[in-house]
């Protein structure tokens, strides 16, 4: 199987959702955050405020190249699709999946989150003027667009499988 990409903005529930999907489909889960910090052996708050978030989208798009031949289910960090040449890698991708929901429902997971650099650097008017920046961006960068809001991981996935299996209308 090709890669499964999950992009959105952050809190929308990738790494959950994809998770969950990798152990249904027994494909090894990578969350791009995540292997930027083990490559980094620093966490994503400490590069940002060492190094900037300009040295960060420069490894996430490495890590993006790094990433787009494994046969993997790959959580992407929300900014990924800010960058035309990762939209572009992503859009070269069977299945790029977009997780969306109203920002009202983002803002009430987010909020007070100490872990995400932009939540803490960010008021809500901000973080909801890049969320609507963002959101042509992730549907330039997708296939496929799943609503999360109000609906149980179970429920997500059933939306997804069928896409996958190439079976979706």
């Amino acid at each position: 199987m090709k890669p499964i990409f999950f992009i959105g903005f952050m809190g929308v529930g990738k790494t959950t959702i994809g998770k969950h999907l990798g152990e249904l489909v027994n494909l090894p889960v990578i969350d791009m955050d995540s292997y930027i910090e083990h490559k980094e052996k620093k966490s994503i708050k400490e590069i940002f405020n060492q190094q900037g978030e300009q040295y960060f989208r420069d490894l996430e798009n490495k890590v993006l190249l790094e990433l787009a031949n494994k046969q993997a289910i790959i959580t992407t960090g929300g900014g990924v699709i800010e960058r035309e040449e990762n939209r572009e890698i992503l859009r070269q991708q069977d299945f790029v999946f977009h997780l969306t929901c109203p920002f009202a429902s983002l803002w009430s997971r987010l909020e007070g989150d100490e872990n995400r650099p932009l939540v803490q650097n960010n008021s809500k008017e901000r973080l909801s003027g890049l969320f609507n920046l963002r959101f042509p961006l992730y549907e330039s960068g997708s296939s496929i667009t799943i609503h999360t809001d109000n609906k149980t991981i179970e429920e997500v996935i059933e939306e997804i499988l069928p896409h996958l299996d190439g079976q979706a209308e």
